[in-house]
């Protein structure tokens, strides 16, 4: 706060100042072109205050029009060669236009418009139970580290450890029970007449099937959309990940040491391809077939390049734990646990990987980490563990375990222990 307010008060005077040095009398001319030398600062959010420098602006407001990549900023104050402006929401990066009376000027480098995101609950209450319903009248009770996947159509499905049910939640946060009946085995079946032991991890398919891994039950379920499930394979499957091109399932088993296993679309085929790892937890496929593996025992992502599956780290450092950004191996996690493929190849890894959902993990948030760069930032949250929707990292999760993105980019987060999934949008 301290700061927006020196960065707010720094505008002020400079604006003054400008006004104090100026003719408060000067007119525009209307044969003369509309000059924009520079605006200061050239980068920011929603809400950005920005300065224009230029020529032959007008005092009078009504006839002066700003836009930011096409979108119209909120002037707040014009002078003789500054014009005030407010950043809108959703601009985006482009050019800063000046239009007064028909004619414009053009700044000679674009605006950088930096994206922020926004959470906000999509269902849950908080407490645990189970109830379908509309957003908070629904229930979940996540006492495990579980995940969720989201369809083209926008659809999470949601693994349910503690009710032993695998959930569906519609766009409009209405959550329904897919499949499972609350009571503890393994049976087939359809909706309720379906039993698990242990609904763990979540993938789904270009045909709108579901994909659930149980580790009690040494199995990968398929569950398709009326909600029939059958078995695709026997394995201790915790985090399962799937190749989108051809419908290839990849799963972790969590073990000390660990391994990653292929696994053909039909299951008849269930193959160790990457032996050695200390407790990988969860495995992403990007649309080259290359591997990405969440490594909690270390606190590291691994990359496999496809076929050959050879590794690097391409961010963390092994047994150095923290919340610190930074590119490659400078970065830190600490446990981290689900980790997803957006369609830029971009990951997105849920940080707190604690088996008890521990609040004094440093993770408390979603890092991302750009393709090939390996640049590690954090997406959304922090250090703190907590319950607040809002922006950046005045946004509290407690243990997200889960995490998801659709074909728009909007992010899912399962938020273990408040019980409630979460909804990251850019604004």
């Amino acid at each position: 706060m301290k700061t927006m307010i020196y960065r707010l008060l720094a505008v002020w005077l400079l604006f003054t100042a400008a006004a104090c040095n100026k003719d408060n009398d000067f007119e525009h001319d209307n044969n003369a072109p509309v000059v924009v030398d520079k605006f200061t600062p050239e980068t920011g959010a929603a809400g950005t205050e920005v300065l224009i420098y230029g020529t032959n602006f007008s005092k009078d407001t009504n006839g002066v029009t700003v836009t930011v990549n096409g979108k119209k900023a909120l002037i707040t104050g014009i002078i003789s060669d500054h014009i005030l402006v407010v950043i809108p929401e959703k601009a985006g990066s482009g050019k800063v236009v000046v239009t007064i009376n028909g004619k414009t000027g053009t700044a000679p480098k674009d605006f950088l418009y930096l994206s922020s995101y926004k959470v906000t609950t999509l269902a849950g209450n908080g407490a645990a139970g189970y109830s379908d319903g509309k957003g908070s009248n629904a229930a979940f009770n996540f006492d495990k580290r579980c995940g969720l996947d989201v369809d083209d159509n926008g659809n999470v499905y949601v693994a349910d450890a503690g009710n032993l049910r695998v959930r569906k939640i519609a766009p409009d946060g209405t959550v329904t029970t897919l499949a499972g009946s609350g009571t503890s085995g393994y049976v087939e079946g359809k909706g309720p007449a379906a039993q698990f032991y242990l609904p763990f991890d979540i993938v789904t398919d270009n045909s709108g099937n579901v994909f659930v891994s149980d580790p009690s039950a040494w199995t990968i379920r398929k569950i398709t959309s009326d909600g029939t499930t059958s078995r695709i394979c026997w394995g201790e499957a915790w985090g399962i990940g799937i190749d989108k091109r051809n419908g290839t399932l990849y799963y972790a088993n969590n073990g000390s040491p660990g391994s990653i296993y292929q696994v053909t679309p039909d299951g008849s085929s269930v193959t160790p391809i990457i032996t050695g790892l200390n407790r990988p937890a969860d495995v992403a496929v990007d649309d080259k077939g290359n591997l990405f593996v969440t490594e909690n025992g270390n606190s590291v992502i691994k990359k496999f390049a496809a076929g050959s599956w050879a590794p690097t780290i391409i961010a963390g450092a092994e047994n150095q734990t923290g919340l610190v950004n930074g590119t490659g191996t400078a970065a830190r996690f600490e446990n981290p646990w689900s980790i997803i493929v957006d369609k830029a190849n971009n990951l997105f890894v849920a940080g707190n990987g604690s088996a008890d959902g521990s609040s004094v993990n440093s993770n408390q948030c979603i890092r991302f980490i750009t393709a090939g760069a390996w640049e590690v930032s954090t997406y959304i949250g922090g250090s703190t563990a907590g319950f607040a929707d809002g922006a950046g990292a005045a946004a509290l999760f407690n243990a997200p375990t889960g995490v998801a993105v659709d074909k728009d980019g909007v992010v899912y987060v399962l938020d273990r222990n408040n019980n409630r999934i979460r909804k990251v949008t850019a604004e």
